[in-house]
């Protein structure tokens, strides 16, 4: 074989992996806790976050599963562009969990009930309280809430907050329709997915994540007849069931939620701003950096915006970033923006 024919076929070879590289998206998977087991479609070959797949393009379903935490199922678009996924895992429902006792209990539906929220009732059932949430509604995603949905939650947040020595357990409930798509496998499942929407909302909004639990119901447990449409509307609902903490956990002395500070974390960015400066030698200009930082301080997500977006300037900066390290606290995942400068 002379050198012109193999010089053709390997230019051939070349192309086909690109055009093959062309229908790849590099698809990153990143939870909270990290370490958890991600499966993309169904493969028997599983990774643990944080992970970086090839995707053909199209729709995956992304599957993660670690202990002490819902298993969660995403769908991914791949359409070319790199994606970056990241999943705040919520936790099952703690085992033995007692009702509050009745004076307890009442004294707990007083003070909720004085809000007098619009979007929630709430009673006391089998010795737990218990809140009802109203025109909770989920897109046609079948796990995300909608806008307006979304807002009524963080009303919901912002009373449940101020409550002390109680956590909380979100458990989804629905009629007795079959349902199955490739995100709920079936009823149980759908209110799981419905619950863990509801929960992270309830994170979002300030609730320490430590105390929001999720958990599906299915149609095992209706409150009316599915015979008609009014009761399926009744059996379709998201509970807030409003439980103690153990006791050693809810002592009166407990430290105050603590916060990571915009002045710490400014400081703590600033001792970075060297490293920054050294990842172009040019035209003098800003880069943006947004940054979601965990309770436990670890850097969760990061995004560089700007100019070096997407370049090798912005990417040698969002690896500077990772370098930084946060004081852990207690309280909510939180995020941040800090701009660099580079120049010459």
């Amino acid at each position: 074989m002379n050198a012109k024919l193999l010089a053709v076929i390997a230019s051939l070879v070349m192309a086909a992996d690109a055009a093959a590289d062309e229908k790849l998206a590099k698809t990153t998977i990143e939870t909270n806790p990290a370490g958890a087991t991600v499966q993309v479609d169904g493969a028997e070959q599983a990774t643990r976050s944080p992970t970086t797949v090839s995707l053909a393009h199209g729709r995956h379903i992304v599957t993660v599963t670690s202990p002490d935490r819902q298993t969660e199922r995403r769908a991914v678009e791949a359409a070319g562009a790199p994606v970056t996924v990241s999943i705040d895992l919520i936790k099952v429902p703690p085992d033995g969990a007692k009702a509050p006792d009745a004076a307890a209990g009442k004294a707990l539906v007083d003070a909720l009930s004085a809000a007098k929220l619009r979007n929630a009732s709430v009673a006391i059932r089998s010795g737990n309280v218990v809140m009802t949430l109203a025109n909770v509604a989920f897109d046609p995603t079948e796990i995300e809430l909608t806008h307006d949905a979304a807002t009524a939650v963080t009303e919901v947040a912002a009373v449940l907050k101020a409550q002390t020595g109680v956590r909380f357990v979100v458990v989804g409930h629905t009629d007795n329709k079959a349902f199955k798509s490739d995100l709920a496998h079936d009823n149980t499942e759908l209110t799981l997915a419905h619950a863990l929407a509801v929960a992270r909302a309830l994170v979002a909004a300030g609730i320490p994540a430590d105390d929001v639990s999720a958990d599906g119901r299915g149609d095992l447990e209706p409150i009316a007849s599915n015979s008609t449409a009014d009761g399926k509307r009744k059996n379709r609902r998201i509970e807030i069931i409003v439980v103690p903490k153990p006791s050693d956990t809810a002592a009166t002395d407990k430290p105050k939620a603590k916060t990571l500070t915009a002045e710490a974390f400014k400081q703590r960015m600033s001792t970075l701003s060297d490293k920054a400066h050294s990842c172009y030698k040019g035209t003098m200009a800003n880069v943006m950096v947004k940054l979601t930082v965990a309770p436990s301080g670890k850097i969760t997500k990061s995004t560089v915006s700007g100019p070096y977006a997407g370049k090798p300037e912005g990417d040698c900066v969002a690896n500077v970033v990772k370098d930084v390290t946060f004081d852990a606290w207690d309280g909510a995942t939180q995020t941040y923006s800090f701009a660099f400068l580079l120049s010459d």
